[in-house]
């Protein structure tokens, strides 16, 4: 044999071991892949997360609840709360609290969280409080531009709850946790950022706040919605406009082990009723089935009891008396408490003549529920 045939053969033989080490290796990666478990901080990832609105789970996140800051939320103690400019105590929490212009004036205007007052300050008067999740949840959306939302820079987490699922919204951050990532699991208690003044416009540095909201979404169709109208910065489905709160400190007053968000919902009071004209059943009834009641949508009509907000608290198919109230009008509102609508920040609906109808806003409102 030649001496370049016998290195040849020689060298052939050490590919052909190299080779079978590589396979053995990949071999063995494999196996331990396929069986290793997930890591202690980390779920699967939420299917389809530009929609991490679908689905329920046997547990129920929001059993037990963290408060969203160091502060403990207690109604009673104003420090824990950060007004508005105003300097009215009641206009950091929920509802129709504030005032604002509308039309050619001024009207109540609703608040749909509540603003938790730094407690943490460094030498030049910067918040160092962190932001916590206040329960085990998934990052569904991540605002990192100050400049375009009033929100300014925000962080959604949507919770899988046994009966669909809910968000939690913390909004004003000054910085995110290098953890808040969308798409990642989140449990009760992580750190998601630190309070600051971010917003359009700005927020003044002392009033820097936690603005924290809880509830549902409206559509999950919305981001379409938003696009057919040509609107700038939609935020796809997490948009404000498509987010109902309820009273976030109501749902920590009622914690208990048995807690459930939607037999809270069942209790929140109907600020009016209407009748609607709609080919289909609304998406926000086939998310949230235990809000719908009685037989499968019939498509003549829906009749729906509506939070001041907007929320629709339940909704059933219209009578054949309710769908003659329609005629050839795609809404009509049958009944408002005005107990329950108080001062109508929202203006959804509005009362002229003695007769309520849904106003400029109501009729957004109704596009975008039932697009």
């Amino acid at each position: 044999m030649k001496l370049g045939d016998k290195s040849r053969r020689y060298g052939a033989i050490a590919l052909l071991v190299i080779l079978e080490f590589v396979f053995v290796g990949l071999v063995l990666y494999l196996c331990f892949r396929a069986k290793a478990p997930c890591a202690p901080n980390a779920e699967p990832e939420t299917p389809g997360l530009d929609l991490p609105l679908i689905g329920r789970t046997a547990t129920n996140p929001f059993r037990y609840l963290v408060f969203p800051t160091d502060q403990v939320l207690d109604r009673n103690d104003p420090d824990v709360f950060q007004p508005a400019a105003s300097g009215r105590p009641e206009s950091a929490l929920f509802g129709s609290v504030r005032t604002a212009s509308y039309g050619k004036g001024l009207a109540a205007s609703f608040h749909e969280g509540v603003d938790i007052a730094a407690g943490q300050r460094d030498a030049a008067g910067r918040p160092q409080d962190a932001v916590y999740a206040v329960a085990n949840g998934a990052v569904a959306y991540v605002n990192t531009q100050a400049g375009n939302s009033n929100y300014g820079k925000y962080v959604v987490l949507t919770h899988a709850c046994p009966s669909g699922m809910v968000y939690t919204l913390y909004a004003h951050l000054a910085t995110f946790s290098p953890s808040v990532i969308r798409g990642r699991f989140v449990k009760a208690g992580d750190v998601l950022g630190i309070i600051g003044h971010t917003a359009n416009p700005p927020i003044p540095l002392t009033q820097a706040h936690l603005h924290f909201e809880v509830g549902l979404i409206l559509n999950a169709r919305f981001s379409q919605w938003y696009r057919a109208q040509k609107f700038k910065h939609g935020h796809a489905n997490f948009n404000g406009w498509n987010l109902l709160g309820v009273d976030p400190l109501a749902v920590f007053e009622r914690q208990c082990p048995d807690f459930d968000f939607f037999q809270h919902i069942a209790t929140l009071p109907a600020a009016f009723t209407i009748v609607l004209s709609a080919r289909r059943k609304p998406d926000f009834f086939n998310r949230y089935p235990c809000l719908w009641e009685g037989a499968p949508y019939r498509g003549a009509g829906l009749k729906m009891a509506v939070s001041e907000d907007g929320l629709p608290l339940k909704g059933r198919n219209a009578t054949e008396s309710e769908r003659r109230l329609l005629g050839a009008h795609q809404s009509v509102v049958l009944r408002v408490d005005p107990a329950a609508l108080g001062r109508n920040g929202c203006h959804l609906v509005i009362c002229r003549k003695g007769l309520w109808r849904l106003g400029r806003e109501g009729k957004k409102w109704r596009d975008m529920l039932m697009y």
